[in-house]
């Protein structure tokens, strides 16, 4: 990563680049949450953490995982996790809720709450997203 914001220590691609600038803790995001979808949030997180060049930070709403780009966006819902990442071709087939096309690039959503739903399918999509960016 080119650059770390000295407000919010979040790690940007470029000095100065725009972001919403609020230091937020990860746990904090996960107050509240049940016991499950913690455990899966830690799932794809040490799924994911040992990726190569994967910086990875909390906003006010989300954790954000970043290789060049955003690759992964993992939004803690009241029941649910809402995962956001991004494909070259528009994807349709369960386990997507949404594919929309935006910037160049599909963004995908599915939803996910125990660690069942972590299928081998949901990995695979995840590292696409990763080695697309």
């Amino acid at each position: 990563m080119a650059w770390t914001c000295p407000k919010c220590e979040r790690e940007l691609k470029n000095p100065n680049q725009w972001h919403n600038c609020v230091k937020v803790s990860i746990d904090s995001l996960f107050e509240g949450k049940s016991e499950e979808l913690v455990l899966v949030f830690d799932q794809l997180l040490s799924a994911i953490v040992d990726w190569e060049d994967v910086a990875i930070s909390a906003t006010q709403n989300c954790v954000v995982f970043v290789h060049n780009q955003t690759f992964l966006i993992i939004r803690p819902m009241k029941k649910q996790l809402d995962l956001k990442f991004y494909s070259a071709k528009e994807l349709e087939e369960f386990p997507i809720l949404k594919s929309i096309f935006y910037s160049g690039k599909y963004e995908n959503h599915i939803r996910v709450s125990t660690l069942d739903d972590l299928t081998p399918t949901v990995f695979t999509l995840i590292k696409k997203s990763y080695q697309l960016l």
